[in-house]
């Protein structure tokens, strides 16, 4: 009877003693910290918020980031500013050549909601884009025409700009948002060379870089006379001083650091290096950078990085004048030889901008607006309307889903808007 007790006693402790390992480890398993058990299944739940600004310009305490992927951190990800071009803030549009900049540029400063818009003047091709105090918050080709060089870069840019700035008006604190659009360089590339076989130059940009222009010696031209009318392709690739040939990595790069146009100053190698590397930390910097390949997303980013809506939706091309070129397999090799700074760029550039996409989409900052049009600005002071629209909200979110996951978006040869 004894031995009997004793047995059923056992099992009563084994019972008990199984019941406690079972229910401690559901425990910690799942409400324990993750970080002190880590056998939680549930993400753990941020203790400290961070600051951002929505698209109407409102801070606000998320409790979360939206995951980061793997090679970009936050703040390069992290792009939301609530323009005010009344308080100092002053936009400065870096235009490449046949990278879309005409057409970006004539959209900032015809169709762009800011309290007070641009006004044409009587000189060809320039808006006046000043605010209320009389102070310029665009500088580019359209507002103040080339005054830091044609087609200038970020090197001649970041010299110039306010210097030019504190001339034409009293000194006084600005802040400046540097934007840009770039293409594919293949595209780019025959743009620019059937741009130059119609007879168009752009001899008579200075390349300034540490206080001088480049001399003749380190840049020569490609051709005797005025121009280089009638260029044939293979031509066109056989100069080895074409400043066609990476054109991207080049213009956004710091020169300073290689140089400038010096090429004996440095390896070519160590030299093509460090321009790679500076254009891609100089374009993660920016505040925004769009792709010509991508208008719509390019618009929808734009948007909601600065509080500011368009008038006009971007259209995306699908046929240019370069559509009918058809290269040899030796051609696209050569200039995808010749531009493989801009190649490697470009992929950087591409892989940056949909991050920056999937990152707007995850703080829910795509909020459709309604677009408001200047006189509405003017009239109402009604710069931060916000009205929500569904229907324009879902067009616009599947817009981004299907063009990112479409296999067509891989494809090199899907050239689009020409400018």
């Amino acid at each position: 009877m004894n031995q009997l007790c004793e047995k059923k006693k056992m099992r009563v402790i084994i019972c008990v003693v199984a019941a406690l390992i079972f229910f401690g480890f559901i425990f910690f398993g799942y409400f324990c910290p993750s970080r002190m058990c880590g056998l939680s299944t549930k993400r753990p739940t941020p203790t400290n918020g961070f600051k951002y600004r929505d698209n109407i310009g409102k801070e606000t305490i998320a409790g979360s980031k939206p995951r980061v992927a793997a090679g970009f951190k936050h703040d390069s990800l992290h792009r939301v500013y609530d323009f005010d071009e009344e308080g100092g803030d002053v936009m400065v549009f870096l235009h490449m050549q046949k990278t879309g900049g005409t057409y970006l540029g004539k959209h900032l400063v015809r169709d762009l909601g800011v309290s007070v818009p641009c006004t044409k003047t009587p000189e060809r091709k320039k808006y006046n884009c000043k605010n209320a105090l009389d102070r310029e918050w665009l500088f580019s080709r359209y507002s103040v025409g080339w005054r830091c060089g044609l087609h200038a870069d970020w090197t001649e840019l970041k010299d110039c700009v306010e210097r030019f700035l504190d001339k034409r008006e009293e000194h006084h604190k600005r802040r400046y948002y540097y934007i840009t659009i770039l293409r594919e360089p293949v595209a780019r590339y025959l743009s620019e060379w059937r741009h130059v076989r119609r007879g168009a130059t752009w001899k008579y940009a200075e390349l300034k870089c540490n206080g001088r222009e480049a001399t003749l010696d380190e840049v020569p031209f490609c051709y005797d006379g005025d121009d280089w009318e009638g260029v044939t392709l293979d031509e066109f690739l056989s100069c080895d001083s074409n400043l066609a040939n990476n054109r991207q990595a080049r213009m956004l790069a710091n020169l300073t650091k290689v140089g400038c146009y010096n090429k004996t100053f440095l390896p070519q190698s160590e030299r093509e290096q460090i321009i790679l590397e500076s254009a891609k930390e100089n374009l993660k910097n920016m505040a925004f950078f769009g792709l010509l390949e991508y208008v719509q997303e390019t618009q929808y980013l734009f948007e909601n990085t600065f509080n500011l809506m368009f008038e006009e939706d971007f259209i995306q091309l699908s046929e240019t004048h370069i559509s009918n070129v058809l290269l040899t397999n030796t051609q696209r090799q050569r200039i995808i030889q010749e531009n493989y700074l801009d190649v490697q760029l470009y992929k950087y550039a591409k892989d940056l901008f949909q991050q920056r996409l999937n990152y707007i989409k995850k703080l829910d900052l795509g909020r459709s607006l309604v677009k408001v049009s200047p006189a509405e600005i003017r009239e109402t002071g009604a710069k931060d309307k916000n009205i929500e629209n569904s229907q324009k909200q879902d067009t616009v979110r599947k817009t981004i889903q299907l063009l990112w996951s479409s296999e067509q978006a891989e494809k090199p040869g899907a050239f689009n808007a020409e400018q």
